[in-house]
């Protein structure tokens, strides 16, 4: 990637001043100190186009949004999922498509998810990947990228295994060469407390509370860490403090 930052979407304003969801693409060059306005519409509120999942096109877009996840692959692919925005339909709600940017070939490809909003999670068996598992629709996740380029997920605000709406706290990894997710952790249920063991020590049955815009990073052996965010510790919820690391087995 050559060391530029990239940025897509939000809340804010379009170039014609009004205020609304954004489906821009950007990247910024240190080197250079300059902005390019890469994909998107410069008008807010634009709905997707999806196309055909698993196909590049030069006409597929994701739909304006906020608060997605969003990461960065080791070939420099960006990867986009959910957030709260707009659907194939131009309705607005919460999202759990997953999409790819290639920065070479300039081309977005619907990768796996829903062209409807709202939509509920399917979990099958933890630990267990399946063609028909996908986590539902949410915003405010966490995204990471490990270094054989297996996209992983962790919670946000959306709906659950039951279509309630609430803090989720599961996380999910899909592999590009399958096409399958994995429900890897977590509840299947909204609004789960945390479960804390002993600070320092793994335990099998650790496992942080549902949350929302927790800020995270992955370190040295693919190591995902997390902290904070609005949700639930052990006994209720509000703005959390916690920091929590998860070593993939």
């Amino acid at each position: 990637m050559s060391g530029n930052l990239w940025l897509f979407g939000g809340y804010g304003y379009g170039s014609t001043g009004t205020a609304g969801r954004l489906d821009d693409l950007w990247k910024y060059s240190p080197t250079s100190g300059q902005w390019t306005w890469v994909s998107g519409e410069a008008a807010a509120n634009g709905g997707g186009i999806y196309g055909t999942q698993g196909t590049p096109s030069a006409s597929n877009l994701p739909g304006a949004r906020e608060a997605a996840g969003f990461a960065i692959d080791p070939s420099g692919n960006l990867w986009l999922f959910g957030g709260y925005g707009y659907d194939s339909n131009g309705v607005l709600g919460y999202l759990n498509d997953l999409w790819q940017y290639n920065p070479t070939t300039g081309l977005w490809t619907w990768i796996s998810g829903g062209g409807a909003d709202n939509v509920g999670g399917v979990y099958g068996t933890q630990g267990t990947p399946s063609a028909s598992n996908v986590p539902g629709a949410r915003y405010a996740s966490n995204a990471w990228i490990d270094s054989s380029g297996k996209v992983l997920l962790f919670g946000g605000y959306g709906y659950d295994s039951a279509g309630g709406l609430g803090a989720l706290n599961d996380l999910w990894q899909y592999i590009p060469s399958t096409r399958e997710w994995t429900a890897v952790s977590g509840a299947d249920i909204a609004n789960a407390s945390g479960s804390y063991g002993i600070q320092g020590t793994v335990e099998a049955g650790n496992t942080p509370g549902g949350r929302q815009g927790a800020s995270s990073w992955i370190g040295a052996s693919d190591h995902l860490w997390l902290f904070g965010g609005a949700g639930y510790d052990s006994t209720g919820n509000g703005y959390l403090n916690d920091l929590w690391q998860f070593v993939p087995p």
